[in-house]
């Protein structure tokens, strides 16, 4: 089935120069806030630590725009090309890290078989790409971590504002409980990332208890 819709994209993807003027917008909001903090990192950098670490993001959020205009074409082709975004994230991720976000893509490649059925709600789309952008959120904390650890704070913050993004994207998408959730992690790491005088083991034992809530109360697949 995943092969069917593997190739219905491939269909549409001399469509993928039309944009909305709604995505133009979520795209220079995004990168506007990565310029306004001077941060322009290399390629060799881990993916977590580019511009890369948001296409997942900005396909995720196109999907469901495309989707809620009847194109379904182009929201199928954005849903794919996310996970294929997602997967590529993934290869510079740590093992914990790598299993949280599989479990996600897992799931996303569900919706995207789903999608290409007569009825579809698209409820499920906006709950799979929570859980995702959790997942990422999840490794950029990871990745933020191991700078701490290795005294390198400038990329542990970097790390921490890349993850800050997924969290503000998955405010786009979540509801009730969850967007509460979504807001408190988010102001977590703002808090982390403006403070100066804690050291490196205070930082880290702050991270590794968001990275907890983070697994307990927002990564849930069921």
């Amino acid at each position: 089935m995943l092969q069917s819709v593997t190739a219905f994209v491939t269909l549409h993807q001399n469509n993928n120069n039309l944009k909305a003027p709604g995505h133009i917008l979520f795209l220079i909001g995004t990168f506007g806030v990565l310029f306004g903090v001077g941060m322009l990192i290399e390629h060799t950098q881990p993916a977590g630590l580019t511009d890369e670490a948001l296409e997942p993001d900005i396909l995720l959020s196109n999907s469901r725009t495309y989707f809620e205009e009847d194109a379904h074409g182009r929201s199928v082709m954005h849903l794919y090309n996310a996970i294929e975004a997602i997967k590529k994230i993934e290869q510079d991720l740590e093992p914990e890290s790598k299993e949280k976000v599989d479990r996600a893509v897992v799931q996303l490649e569900q919706i995207l078989q789903d999608m290409s059925g007569e009825i579809f709600d698209i409820k499920k789309l906006n709950e799979a790409s929570v859980k995702a952008l959790n997942a990422l959120t999840y490794a950029e904390l990871k990745i933020s971590e191991h700078f701490v650890e290795s005294h390198e704070l400038g990329k542990a913050k970097l790390a921490l504002k890349y993850g800050m993004l997924h969290v503000k994207h998955a405010l786009v998408f979540a509801e009730g409980a969850k967007k509460e959730y979504e807001i408190s992690i988010y102001t977590e790491m703002d808090s982390l990332i403006e403070s100066d005088e804690l050291s490196d083991k205070e930082i880290i034992q702050k991270l590794e208890r968001m990275i907890e809530d983070l697994d307990n109360l927002g990564l849930q697949l069921d």
